[in-house]
């Protein structure tokens, strides 16, 4: 029996939640960063590169997690690409 399954598609990123809009919260398994994906993108195309939709927070799980708890933190994919942008 098989437990793991392979989703090359999600290149190395495992969904740990949701934003509020639903776009997924990815930990991503190389640089152990959270960021987004867009969940609309995600469902209604199927050739849609995963790189071309994920925000990359550049924070780990505990700095995610705790910066959440400020309201201006961004809480779903279109919030983080303005503020990963408004920090560049």
């Amino acid at each position: 029996m098989e437990l793991a399954v392979s989703y090359p598609k999600y290149e190395n990123l495992l969904i740990i939640g949701h934003g509020l809009n639903g776009d997924y919260i990815v930990l991503n398994l190389i640089t152990n960063t959270i960021g987004y994906i867009f969940h609309d993108e995600l469902w209604e195309n199927d050739d849609v590169k995963i790189k071309d939709i994920y925000i990359d927070m550049k924070y780990s799980i505990g700095e995610f997690y705790l910066r959440s708890l400020d309201e201006r933190f961004p809480v779903d994919g279109f919030q983080a690409e303005k503020f990963m942008t408004a920090l560049s």
